[in-house]
């Protein structure tokens, strides 16, 4: 019987990210049927391989629609809106995209991501799935074991090897050699919280909150004071600007991913393969060190800004000595406001793009500035 244990969410996030980002290039990099050289990559809004074409070594398609009706002797790595394989691949199978259709033949591994996913021919050996909805049909044949993880799984053909995977819906009506581990991720049902769980869950937020908030107080008073001072002072200019700067996040995010798609397809083309390993690599780091900086201030600095700023519209401008207990009562307002039925929620997206914005506008001040005391604190006599 398959097991249930819990499912967290975020590999199904990453499966959509991953397969929309995909389609995303796989239909902006759409121009006319083009080949590169020896014709190993084509793209277009159209691509087809007819049947009878015989395409020596591997293959690299992308483009708004595949058809691969021919024969391939090496692997297939295709990306594309809708993805049409009827054909034979001699070696493995690589494939993303919307819509994805495997009838022919792969005679050997057929590892696939997309949004519906659909196998009706012959897969030699292991085949591996990430879809929301994934489909073996009755004439499907996977000669050794099949891995997925699929928002919905109907399998209705023959599995030589192991099934393995996780679902919340899964449907066998076919048969399986080996044998089967079958995760079933049910749906944790919606309980209203009790009070007593909403202050342990604020009481662990705030403590969580308090103590990187005072570790960037200790380490970078002039930032976390100066931003504090922007949300008292400037509150609208901050809020517009944390806008901006989620909107630019966003903007960024997309930006890196078609340029680094581009440049190493230009690469590819130009024989320079080598280094396409190194752009991918300079992309995921500048991502990554975006993300982390994004995730510390929308966090952490923001809610200690806001919470420095509403402490000081009670206690006035306090002096450097009393700033902690500031940082204590500022924070236990933002957690307070931000856990309130209903419009927590929206106080809570106000307070990260107030304090995000107020962050980024101290930052850009002091640029080319020589520093200075930090606000509430006297300069040096």
């Amino acid at each position: 019987m398959p097991t249930v244990p819990h499912v967290s969410p975020r590999t199904s996030l990453v499966v959509a990210l991953v397969a929309a980002a995909v389609v995303l290039l796989g239909t902006t990099v759409a121009f006319a049927q083009e080949s590169g050289p020896g014709g190993k990559f084509r793209s277009g809004q159209e691509v087809v391989i007819p049947a009878g074409e015989t395409v020596d070594g591997n293959l690299y398609v992308w483009g708004g629609t595949v058809r691969v009706e021919g024969t391939v002797t090496g692997d297939l790595v295709v990306a594309g809106g809708q993805v049409e394989v009827s054909g034979e691949v001699a070696n493995d199978l690589l494939a993303t995209g919307g819509s994805l259709d495997v009838s022919g033949r792969v005679d050997g591994d057929a590892r696939m991501v997309g949004g519906q996913v659909t196998v009706s021919g012959t897969v030699g050996q292991d085949l591996v799935l990430g879809a929301g909805q994934a489909t073996v049909t009755s004439s499907g044949q996977i000669g050794q074991d099949l891995l997925f993880g699929a928002g919905e799984m109907t399998l209705d053909g023959r599995v030589a090897g192991n099934v393995l995977g996780s679902t919340p819906s899964y449907t066998v009506n076919g048969t399986i050699g080996g044998t089967e581990n079958v995760t079933i991720a049910e749906k944790d049902e919606q309980t209203e919280p009790t009070v007593v769980s909403r202050l342990v869950d604020g009481l662990q937020r705030w403590i969580g909150l308090l103590a990187v908030a005072a570790l960037a107080l200790w380490l970078l008073p002039r930032l976390l004071r100066g931003a504090a001072d922007n949300v008292r002072r400037r509150p609208l200019p901050s809020l517009g600007l944390g806008a901006l700067g989620v909107l630019a996040l966003v903007v960024l995010v997309v930006g890196v991913v078609i340029a680094a798609a581009l440049l190493g397809v230009i690469l590819g083309l130009l024989g320079l393969g080598d280094v396409v390993g190194l752009v991918v690599f300079g992309a995921l780091t500048l991502l990554v060190v975006a993300g982390f900086a994004f995730f510390a201030v929308a966090t952490f600095l923001a809610p200690a800004a806001v919470g420095l700023a509403l402490a000081a519209l009670v206690l006035g401008d306090e002096p450097r000595s009393r700033r902690w207990w500031g940082l204590v009562l500022g924070l236990l307002a933002v957690v307070a406001l931000t856990a309130l039925p209903v419009v927590g929620g929206w106080l809570g997206f106000v307070v990260l793009l107030l304090g995000l914005g107020a962050v980024m506008r101290h930052v850009w001040s002091r640029r080319g500035n020589p520093p200075g005391p930090a606000v509430g604190e006297p300069a040096a006599g």
